[in-house]
Parts: structure tokens; C-alpha cells; sequence
């Protein structure tokens, strides 16, 4: 099967840099410190437009600017170019899942490719389980102004639809939503859905969630029949330490006085991208807990950590395969994972996913929790000591045992 389908021809480059086993560690890291072509925010948003930002940028935030007008006339047009430049600017990854949606209404776009846009600029699209997003859902899909959706929205948090529910997390997943929600005709069905199926919704991501906690039994409590309880009884760091190497990855230290060189430095666009949203203690626990959700990055590692574990996406050929064989299986399998979470497929122009392809590409799987070590000490060298560094060797991953 070909991997590169539907790639640009940059895309197709970055996937063949990291994939093709011509490159170093150093020179791994070198490439993307150098030549990462990583996709912008302004890259993203000329696709949608089809107007180039290469070739005509002011054009480009022209018609953004009066996308965004046309959804709030009432704003001040210099504020809208304002947040409009911050956009377009070599830096900018990212930008607010409102914002985005809102760019969505302003472009004209459909709810799907309101969805891939939303992939690629905040790594996740419609959550269509979430009362908040079903009534923007609802709005595109029934060609409605964003005005129009936005009074649908007001009127549905005055009667408190879009609260979420008191009691847990429910169990229902997206595909049984989506199908209702397809379904529905006026504005009327619309809040009569919203009122009579508010215990089936929430805003946490249920199969990310579902993952996570199967990735997480596997690795640290694979012969316990309790284990979410057992899960919650380790301790966070050990979890941190052991697969998703906390040590590795820089922490500010807000409020204390004393600062070390490694709180001060300034990261790079490389490092951020890589930094960004990478759980501490405080953030593991609150997904264990169904606090917060689940994020794209941690899933992500969480696989590479077990090969897909015992779920839908594990690796059911063992040693029957090449080595090539064996990553193109793994790399089908965890973009198979993402895009049924919602999330967005692996793309080699960012460079956390370029990262991970990178490490995928080790002869065995066994051999990915090395690779990954050595790539973050090299990204971040002032995080961590030599003599604080793991056993980097391709011998093994680290062994499946925590302190109690």
C-alpha cells in the first residue's frame, strides 16, 4: 500500500527524510532544525482559500480579514487584521478551535472541510459529542451565517443545554452521534436533541480515552483484573518517567526564585512544537481521572510504547514481516488509531510526527523507546545530564516494573 497518497510534494519529501534510513541522529535532528518545511498556520489557510501565500500574501490576508467580517460586522477591522497578521506569521502553528471554526463559516466551507482544516491547524476536528460543537456542526451543515448559529448558541446555553452533564462521562461513542445528528432538521430538533440526549454527551473523547486507559493497563499493570483502580494507585511519575520520558523534556519552574539554566532558556519553533502540551504529573492524572481529555501527543506515545497493545490497532503479524513490512503496517495502524479518535493523521511536516516517523523507522519496534531517548536529548540538551540519560542502546525498552 502507498503510504504517500494524497502528500504534497514537500509532504513526500519529509516522509522520505524520515523514513528512508539514510539519516543519522545528528543529522535527524540537523534536517529539522534546518529544513523541517514545517506547515504553518498561513500555509494551512491558502489551501482553504486557494490563494497563495507564497505568491501573493496580502491577497491572502485580505480575504481572510473579510472572511472573518462577514461572520462579526460589528467588529473593528483593524482588530481583525491584527489577528489576522499574528496568523500568517513564519511562527504561528496554531491557532483557537473558535477561531478556526469560526474562519470555516467566514470561508464558506462545508462541515467536513471545516473538519480537515480544523485537523490540521489545532491536530483535532469536529468533536461531535460536544453540545457546544453540535450547534456549530448543526450551523454549517444547514447553511446558516455564523450570526445566526452564534443566537442558536446563546439560546441553547440560556437554557443550559450546553453544560455538561453531572453525572460521568458517558460510554456513547462518536459514529452513534454523528448518525443523529445528521439527521436532524429544524432549529426546534435541534434543542429538543440537545435537552433529551445531554447524558450521552460530553466533552471528552471516549475511544481516545478507551486507548489510553488499554495502553496504560498493558504497561503497567498487565496482571491485575481491577485496572483502572490499580492504574490510579501508581504513581504518575513512574508513568512520566518510564514511557513518556518527563526527564527528557524541559519544565519551567513558574514562581520559585531559584531558576535553573534549563528554566531559562528560549525555545526554539522546533522545540515548542515538540514541548507543546507534553503532560506533567498534573495532567496525566487529571486524563487517568476523566478530568481533561486525552491529547493526540500522549496517545501517541502511549502506542509506540506498546505496538498498539491489545486493542483494534495492534500488530497481529509478529514476525512475519519486513522491516519495512513492519513500519508501513505500524504506520497505518496508529494513523488508523488517530483518525477514529478524531485526530489528525501523521503528518512528517510537524515536527513532533516527523519526530516519531523518524523513530518508527528502528529495525525492530523493541528498539523505538532508544531512538526516542536519544532524539528528545538531542532536541532538549540542557534538560537532562549525562549521567542522568537512560541506557539509550538499541538493546530493549525499558523494562515493565514500578516501585510501589
Amino acid at each position: 500500500m502507498n503510504t504517500m497518497i494524497g502528500m504534497t510534494q514537500i509532504t513526500q519529501y519529509m516522509f522520505e527524510k524520515a523514513t528512508r534510513k539514510q539519516l543519522t541522529l545528528a543529522q535527524a535532528v540537523e534536517q529539522l532544525r534546518e529544513n523541517a518545511n514545517v506547515r504553518t498556520v498561513s500555509d494551512i489557510l491558502s489551501v482553504y482559500t486557494g490563494i497563495s501565500n507564497k505568491q501573493d500574501n496580502k491577497l491572502l490576508q485580505s480575504c481572510l480579514v473579510d472572511a472573518l467580517m462577514s461572520t462579526a460586522p460589528d467588529a473593528k477591522r483593524e482588530s481583525v487584521m491584527r489577528k489576522v497578521r499574528m496568523w500568517l506569521k513564519d511562527d504561528c502553528l496554531t491557532i483557537s478551535k473558535l477561531g478556526a471554526i469560526q474562519l470555516g463559516f467566514g470561508l464558506g466551507l462545508t462541515v467536513d472541510r471545516t473538519d480537515d482544516m480544523l485537523k490540521q491547524i489545532c491536530g483535532e476536528g469536529f468533536h461531535w459529542r460536544d453540545p457546544e460543537e453540535i450547534v456549530f456542526i448543526y450551523g454549517l451543515q444547514h447553511g446558516l451565517s455564523y450570526a445566526e448559529t452564534y443566537e442558536l448558541y446563546d439560546r441553547a446555553s440560556a437554557q443550559g443545554l450546553l453544560k455538561p452533564s453531572e453525572l460521568p462521562e458517558p460510554i456513547t461513542h462518536t459514529d452513534t452521534v454523528r448518525k443523529q445528528i445528521i439527521k436532524l432538521g429544524g432549529k426546534e430538533e435541534l434543542m429538543q436533541y440537545l435537552a433529551t440526549a445531554r447524558k450521552k454527551l460530553g466533552k471528552l473523547h471516549n475511544t481516545a480515552y478507551n486507548l489510553f486507559r488499554s495502553f496504560l493497563d498493558i504497561l503497567v499493570a498487565p496482571d491485575l483484573n481491577d485496572q483502572l483502580d490499580d492504574i490510579k494507585k501508581y504513581p504518575i511519575r513512574n508513568i512520566l518517567t518510564t514511557y513518556l520520558y518527563q526527564k527528557f523534556i524541559p519544565r519551567n519552574q513558574k514562581g520559585t526564585k531559584k531558576a535553573t539554566e534549563t528554566d531559562k532558556f528560549v525555545m526554539s519553533a522546533l522545540q515548542r512544537n515538540i514541548h507543546q502540551n507534553w503532560p506533567d504529573e498534573t495532567t496525566l492524572s487529571k486524563m487517568i481521572n476523566r478530568e481533561i481529555d486525552v491529547t493526540r501527543k500522549v496517545l501517541i506515545l502511549l502506542f509506540l510504547a506498546t505496538d498498539g497493545g491489545e486493542t483494534d490497532y495492534a500488530d497481529d503479524f509478529f514476525d512475519e514481516m519486513t522491516p519495512d513490512e513492519s513500519f508501513r503496517d505500524m504506520y497505518m495502524r496508529l494513523n488508523g488509531m488517530l483518525t477514529d479518535c478524531g485526530f489528525a493523521k501523521i503528518d512528517p511536516r510537524v515536527p513532533f510526527d516527523w519526530m516519531v516517523l523518524y523513530c518508527m523507522c528502528a529495525d525492530e519496534s523493541i528498539f523505538i523507546d532508544g531512538r526516542v531517548q536519544r532524539f528528545l536529548s538531542e532536541i532538549f540538551p540542557t534538560a537532562v545530564s549525562d549521567d542522568e540519560l537512560f541506557d539509550c542502546g538499541e538493546s530493549g525498552t525499558h523494562p515493565l516494573h514500578f516501585d510501589t
